[in-house]
């Protein structure tokens, strides 16, 4: 409508440098239009009410434009179920909360179900998708073949179109190729290595070094040919992280080498381990990032070496080096003041290569708790550590506990509870609402026992409280929603 188009202009320049003329009307409102000019004498009244005028005639609806030649085809019919009408009506209820993450849990049990939503709810599903790009994937699986029609419209819904991994990976976003990669990592490494082979060259320096730490989840032997290869790329960023992967390949050339010289440094004398760097030292493992002088009193430069060596090397190479067991080890090294200063080292090969024995066997003997080593460790270990020792660490424990992707047990969330309700600045709603997907339904009976002793915090949790059992009982709704 050319008439609305001019009153957005008459209201960016003025009443006083342009008026409507009658003629600028549409035929139907021209009278109107005349009698208003008549009968109102202030400029500004007169642009008022003719603009309301415009505007109900606008909003009474206007023909589509016509394009010959164009045809659409219909949607295909859909395969699978349409979700019950209290998942329907449960999606609703998330849509007001705002969490991204219930909008997650619920995809994900909607997804497992092999159901999808009416075909109301895909625009707004669509337009979620679109910053929310993790959710991609699952945003387009639930929109079914309503899904994949409508998005041929919308070019920023173009991330439905596409139905399997491979065509995803061939033809999608970055953050839909990283997702379908990543997914493929954990369940097959040997073909999303190839994947990534496929494609190597022509990806930019930020994006190989994305699907590097993708790799990285699941690196092993069949990974060392390729990272090698990435000696020669252009990026420092592309070989540092090519070669901290090398590292963690317990097969790898590199570590090989590492334990080489380990194997000629450690020696069992009377006073327990001895560690001495051998005369003629192979200057080429300075190459490989290992640093010559030490940058701390504590350790001596020869010693700084053999640290850097012992974070680089599988800790099974302590057990055969040694003949003896984890425990016996550790044990050994905590009584030599010398030795003692090595133990962190060790800590950081033990995640390195995340060793859970070796993990298991520093909770049991070490005098010092490494926060690092939790989430090696069994979840009914990674609880009872996390509990015991969340007053020292609430950070650190917090922040392993966010990364896991199972629900917390009542006893642990009860203890982040009562560590964050005294935080309520750091752990406000939003806390909560992204990691909800953690939480268990029955913490809601516990909530009053995380309420700090002070009166002004107590006050703000019992609020933060109800926030948190509205969420709950979303996501124990949406549960009982899929469990048909």
């Amino acid at each position: 409508m050319q008439t609305w188009e001019q009153i957005i202009n008459t209201a960016l320049l003025g009443t006083d440098k342009r008026t409507l003329a009658i003629s600028e009307w549409p035929p139907e409102l021209a009278a109107v239009a005349a009698q208003l000019q008549a009968s109102v004498t202030d400029r500004e009244d007169l642009f008022l009410q003719t603009a309301a005028l415009a505007f109900n005639y606008r909003q009474c609806g206007a023909k589509p434009l016509q394009k010959e030649g164009l045809s659409i085809t219909k949607a295909q019919l859909e395969e699978k179920q349409y979700c019950s009408p209290l998942a329907l009506q449960t999606l609703k209820d998330i849509f007001d909360s705002e969490s991204i993450s219930l909008l997650q849990f619920w995809l994900q049990l909607c997804e497992a179900k092999g159901r999808i939503v009416t075909p109301e709810f895909v625009p707004e599903l669509l337009n979620l998708g679109i910053p929310q790009k993790k959710l991609q994937n699952l945003v387009a699986a639930c929109c079914g073949k309503r899904g994949e029609w409508l998005a041929r419209f919308n070019p920023e819904w173009n991330f439905s179109t596409a139905t399997t991994d491979t065509e995803l990976w061939q033809t999608g976003s970055i953050e839909q190729r990283k997702g379908v990669l990543e997914e493929l990592r954990k369940t097959d490494a040997t073909t999303a290595r190839e994947w990534v082979l496929q494609t190597w060259a022509q990806e930019d320096a930020a994006t190989k070094v994305e699907f590097l730490l993708i790799l990285a989840n699941n690196v092993n032997e069949g990974d060392i040919a390729f990272l090698e290869s990435l000696s020669k790329e252009k990026s420092k960023k592309v070989r540092d992280l090519a070669l901290w992967l090398l590292k963690q390949i317990p097969g790898s050339p590199i570590v090989q080498q590492y334990q080489q010289v380990l194997q000629k440094t450690v020696t069992i004398g009377k006073k327990g381990l001895q560690i001495k760097l051998p005369a003629g030292l192979d200057e080429s493992i300075f190459k490989t990032g290992i640093d010559k002088l030490s940058n701390s009193k504590e350790f001596t430069d020869e010693e700084f070496i053999v640290m850097q060596l012992m974070q680089s090397v599988p800790p099974l190479f302590w057990e055969n080096r040694l003949n003896s067991t984890p425990d016996l080890i550790i044990r050994t090294m905590q009584k030599d003041a010398t030795n003692k200063k090595f133990l962190p080292a060790l800590v950081q090969a033990v995640v390195a290569f995340k060793d859970q024995r070796w993990a298991t066997a520093f909770m049991q003997n070490s005098q010092v708790f490494y926060i690092d080593i939790i989430p090696l460790l069994p979840v009914k270990e990674q609880e009872f550590y996390s509990i015991k020792f969340i007053d020292q660490f609430a950070e650190n424990i917090i922040e392993h506990a966010i990364k896991r992707e199972d629900t917390w047990s009542i006893d642990l969330t009860r203890a982040i509870f009562i560590h964050t309700a005294r935080s309520v600045y750091q752990y406000n709603r939003s806390f909560y609402s992204r990691y909800i997907h953690c939480i268990p339904v029955g913490i809601v009976t516990e909530l009053e026992k995380c309420a700090p002793p002070e009166e002004y915090l107590a006050t703000t949790w019992r609020n933060t409280g109800e926030y948190i059992t509205r969420l709950l009982e979303l996501k124990k709704q949406t549960i009982q929603s899929f469990n048909d």
